[in-house]
């Protein structure tokens, strides 16, 4: 990344200072690629945000390790437990948790995550001001009072357009070391946060498919060798503590 800010993050510096008094006034606050706060990972990429809008304590992403747990939103009752599940494990090893905020396996892996009184991020395709889906922003804000935080790209405002959530789903990968698939359908919004993370050569795990109903994704992952196969809690440990363990990830105290 070049030092110098291009035409069209200078654009979007300029709509943050615009609309930094109306964020201010909902608690919203931003930070830009210079700034120390700026997730590290998405230095990394060529199409990272020059400005990433936040609400809570964006200094969890560089402070410990991120990994995505992510899954359909109309998962089995089976995929809803396994989310669960590895977001409380995942908090009980220091881990935050990543995702999109959306029902079904995301709201799941926050929930276990939090319940096992560890920090989550939340990535949304809109401005902070809207949080999606309407019906999880008691849950977005446990995420903030936990110590975590909530991000997005677009600046408050901004309307919801479907593209906005493939473009949300590279950051899911982006700000995190590795992404865990629980439960997805080939065709699936899921996959594009498992093919960017394979672009992006995050580790990439799935659970076993022949453990789920909706699994076709599980099974095209594995398949293809993009993603290694979990099939229980041994397996997750093992996937979580082949992340590199840096200087960045300095431990903070929980509370």
């Amino acid at each position: 990344m070049g030092e110098e800010y291009s035409i069209k993050d200078i654009e979007k510096l300029n709509i943050a200072e615009r609309v930094k008094k109306r964020s201010a006034n909902l608690g919203i606050s931003y930070c830009t690629i210079k700034d120390e706060n700026y997730p590290r990972d998405l230095q990394e990429l060529s199409d990272r945000p020059a400005v990433l809008y936040y609400k809570g304590e964006i200094a969890v992403i560089n402070a410990y390790k991120n990994i995505a747990v992510i899954g359909s939103r109309g998962c089995s009752s089976t995929g809803r437990e396994l989310a669960y599940k590895t977001g409380r494990l995942l908090a009980s090893e220091g881990v935050v948790v990543v995702n999109g905020l959306a029902l079904g396996c995301d709201t799941e892996a926050l929930r276990g995550a939090l319940d096992g009184r560890g920090r989550c991020v939340a990535i949304m395709p809109c401005g902070l001001d809207n949080i999606q889906p309407r019906s999880n922003r008691g849950l977005a804000q446990k995420i903030i009072d936990a110590g975590g935080c909530i991000l997005s790209e677009y600046p408050v405002g901004t309307d919801l357009m479907k593209y906005q959530y493939i473009e949300r789903d590279r950051l899911q990968s982006g700000i995190s070391q590795g992404v865990v698939v629980i439960e997805a359908e080939r065709k699936s919004g899921t996959m594009h946060t498992a093919e960017f993370a394979a672009r992006q050569h995050k580790r990439l795990a799935c659970y076993y498919h022949k453990l789920l109903e909706m699994s076709s994704g599980n099974q095209y992952l594995a398949d293809s060798g993009k993603a290694v196969n979990i099939k229980n809690e041994k397996d997750m440990l093992a996937f979580v503590r082949k992340i590199p363990q840096t200087e960045r990830y300095q431990q903070m105290s929980l509370f």
